[in-house]
């Protein structure tokens, strides 16, 4: 039990983060949670050729479907149009599916559609491209971005975005929080029922657990099994932080690393506390893409080709995504995380391999382990 004291705290920051729990780093992006790193040396700059920026700028405006949240995306709009006064870059927010379910009715019916798509859900990514709905667009900052850059034909990473642990400090002090998942399932064995994660019909779940799999392998699958009986299973990412300020959890794992800027910057970081997992640090790409019925295709480019620029990934840094192109110098950034869990425990290299053949069977498993 916690003192009433400590209840009222926790329950001013559950309020706290119920409003941003996929939040930015704000405006200032001030927050430093690890030490200096080196981020390396910028590459030149790759723009569009002039023609194809001129045909954007007749354009005008851009039409982006994503499931990044509004406060995620306001750094990015706000720099996109401080560059090219003359584009106006409109987001619409939504969940993987229902991005590709409405752009696929919208193609049916010939109304105006998404000119780009930015989505997690990698299986869902890899049918829309199946399905001929991506341009084949190379953007010329590739040349300068790492091989993991490009998921697929048309398809490219805007961050790589960490799943991380949260726990509750007036609960699980700083010094007793585990850092590898293998200590968290030995944990959980004496806090039954006070531990949470996202269920795997949630891409952000199944991205997590197909690529931390990938990595470890059977000794994975045995950290989840121990784990599986002493978790409950939210939904999502809110009920998760909710439950977690509360005092309802002590511990959750695989949470989208969008609310690391939240807990360091806010008065929730006296309750919360996020760690990266030095055996578990799944790293989910953001992808992003032209799509083949984009009414201004020109423009839609060069958004892309702005997301990928060194330009655009600070501006996405701002918004709580994790850059990974050399030259970023962001507090979240991929320099930042690999500092932390050392670069053999990052999965970096695009979609896991077979993603698409091996979902079933991921999802069958983690079903079993987890009674659902």
């Amino acid at each position: 039990m916690i003192s009433l004291s400590k209840a009222c705290a926790l329950a001013a920051a559950c309020a706290v983060v119920l409003t941003a729990c996929g939040s930015s780093t704000g405006a200032s992006g001030s927050a430093t949670p690890t030490a200096p790193v080196d981020v390396g040396k910028a590459s030149p700059v790759t723009p569009l050729d002039a023609a194809a920026t001129a045909r954007a700028k007749k354009q005008g405006s851009v039409l982006l479907y994503t499931n990044a949240d509004a406060q995620q995306t306001a750094p990015i709009t706000k720099a996109f149009e401080a560059k090219y006064p003359g584009i106006k870059l409109r987001v619409l927010n939504m969940n993987d599916a229902q991005t590709f379910q409405r752009y696929a009715t919208e193609t049916a019916t010939g109304v105006r559609t998404a000119d780009v798509v930015m989505a997690t859900d990698s299986v869902g990514m890899l049918d829309f491209v199946r399905k001929g709905n991506v341009l084949g667009y190379t953007d010329p900052n590739l040349r300068n971005l790492p091989k993991y850059a490009q998921l697929a034909p048309g398809v490219v990473a805007v961050s790589e975005d960490p799943l991380v642990a949260v726990y509750n400090t007036a609960l699980i002090p700083k010094n007793k929080q585990p850092k590898d998942l293998a200590s968290l399932a030995e944990l959980s064995t004496s806090i039954k029922g006070r531990v949470g994660t996202t269920d795997i019909s949630n891409p952000q779940s199944f991205g997590a657990v197909s690529s931390y799999v990938s990595q470890q392998g059977d000794a994975g699958w045995k950290n989840l099994q121990a784990l599986a009986p002493n978790t409950k299973v939210e939904s999502g990412n809110g009920n998760l932080m909710q439950k977690l300020a509360q005092g309802e959890y002590q511990a959750a794992y695989f949470v989208s690393g969008s609310v690391r800027a939240l807990i360091e910057d806010q008065k929730a970081a006296k309750i919360l506390n996020y760690t990266y997992l030095k055996d578990a640090t799944p790293l989910l790409p953001r992808a992003v893409a032209v799509t083949k019925k984009a009414a201004s295709p020109d423009a839609a480019k060069l958004f892309v080709n702005f997301l990928l620029s060194v330009e655009g990934q600070q501006a996405a840094c701002k918004g709580g995504f994790t850059p990974y192109r050399d030259g970023v110098d962001c507090a979240y950034g991929l320099p930042a995380v690999e500092a932390v869990v050392g670069a053999d425990n990052l999965v970096l290299g695009g979609y896991p391999k077979d993603i698409v053949k091996n979902k079933a069977t991921i999802v069958e498993r983690w079903k079993k382990a987890y009674d659902r």
